[in-house]
């Protein structure tokens, strides 16, 4: 074939093959096309709103931002699906903004921001970030949260800390499931035994076997580790008192001595007034309160007698501060054994577990025990500090589950978390407490 006819594809006698015919653009469907900018309008709104809602989560609680029922609420409803990723991460955001989770944490009122604390926090474990997890439940008041941060505290190695949160929950919840196994547990790698339980049945019929009291005997009102306690009547001088009977006279023959002195020491503003001791018949003798107990007052549902706690904690922070003054630890302070002459008028009572700062032994009620002397640490004004903020965290506590409002609850759980710091973060004394506390 020739140059020409291969540049030109040859003569006009060749049969040419047949031109393709044009092929008619398609016409799309007018409803199908609606339809997809339909769905592509759709999908960009809902992605819209998606970024939006994470946006209203970074402000949680502010102006604008989302409310903590809504926040929760969003949280459970995308469990399981990657976009809880993405809300669990914008409600951090907005937590840390509030304080929340920071080395300045405040407590949060048991509540639905509590319950979100507790759902993050839940979240945050299962994806093995404990540190952060335990950053959320550390100031955490209600129970889900408290035994939560008790497992962190173990899972870090804490078991202190651990057994005196998981205390925290049984004094709130006794029957909490799995709390009193946890307790057992860690007490037991700890190298400590769980003390067992005395009954405190109320009145009984069963009398002192004391020698030398003449007072007689009305009822029985409490009764401890150490002793029980029975409204009495002193007939020589015709006044009611409060009869303490050891229950081993012999062994407490120390204890004894110890508390009467240790109460004739303090004796002033805030210290339960001693009438008489017999370390060797095993009784003291002193005031008697017919209001009761701080535990009385919470056990029987009288909270509104302690709330606010303005009017009556300032005192026995007062108290306290006399007691560190002269270099000792209570060592066992408790509800049982805050008494009230009136509404303002706290007194401290049982100074048997009373201690010179420094000394070494573990003395103290289980749930009201500082970390630390559970550690084998030495006794410390702080540990005195621990116990109050126990304490409050008790009327707190109480006045929740009565449906009270009280008009300083955060203010003083404020006070209560500071008390229940790791010790170093913790007022050393009742006189750095009461500054806190105003």
């Amino acid at each position: 074939m020739g140059l020409w006819k291969r540049l030109f594809g040859g003569g006009k006698d060749e049969a040419s093959p047949p031109a393709e015919a044009a092929v008619e653009p398609q016409r799309p469907d007018p409803a199908a096309q609606k339809q997809a900018d339909e769905a592509a309008a759709a999908a960009q709104k809902q992605e819209q709103q998606a970024a939006e809602q994470l946006a209203r989560l970074r402000r949680l609680g502010q102006e604008g931002g989302a409310a903590v029922d809504d926040a929760l609420a969003l949280l459970r409803h995308h469990q399981g699906t990657t976009r809880q990723t993405q809300v669990l991460h914008a409600i951090l955001e907005g937590l840390h903004a509030l304080g929340v989770g920071s080395d300045h944490a405040t407590p949060a009122p048991v509540g639905p921001l509590d319950a979100l604390l507790v759902a993050c926090a839940s979240l945050l474990e299962a994806r093995g970030q404990k540190r952060e997890a335990l950053e959320l439940v550390t100031a955490s008041r209600s129970v889900a949260g408290m035994l939560l941060a008790a497992d962190l505290h173990a899972a870090a190695g804490q078991l202190p800390r651990a057994v005196s949160t998981v205390e925290r929950v049984m004094a709130r919840a006794i029957d909490t499931p799995g709390a009193r196994e946890r307790h057992d547990r860690w007490l037991a790698q700890l190298g400590r035994r769980a003390r067992p339980e005395v009954a405190d049945d109320g009145a009984t019929v069963v009398a002192p076997a004391v020698q030398e009291a003449a007072f007689r005997i009305l009822r029985e009102v409490a009764r401890g580790g150490a002793g029980t306690i029975y409204e009495a009547e002193d007939e020589l001088l015709g006044r009611r008192l409060a009869f303490k009977v050891y229950h081993r006279a012999g062994d407490d023959h120390d204890q004894i001595s110890r508390e009467a002195r240790t109460a004739v020491q303090l004796a002033g503003p805030g210290v339960i007034r001693l009438f008489d001791a017999h370390p060797e018949e095993g009784w003291l003798a002193s005031e008697w309160l017919p209001r009761g107990s701080l535990r009385d007052i919470l056990r029987h549902g009288r909270v509104g007698e302690v709330v606010p706690l303005t009017q009556w904690l300032p005192a026995l922070i007062a108290a306290l501060e006399r007691v560190h003054a002269a270099g000792l630890v209570h060592s066992d302070l408790k509800p049982g054994n805050v008494l009230f002459r009136a509404p303002d008028e706290p007194l401290l009572t049982d100074f048997g577990s009373c201690v010179a700062r420094g000394s070494v032994g573990l003395a103290g009620t289980p749930g009201y025990l500082a970390p630390e002397r559970l550690d084998g640490a030495a006794a410390h004004p702080r540990d005195d500090v621990y116990a109050l903020g126990r304490i409050i965290e008790d009327v707190l506590a109480a006045s929740e589950d009565a449906g009270q409002t009280v008009a300083d609850d955060q203010r003083w759980a404020l006070v209560a978390f500071r008390c229940l710091a790791a010790a170093a973060d913790r007022p050393a004394n009742a006189t750095e407490l009461s500054a806190i506390a105003g």
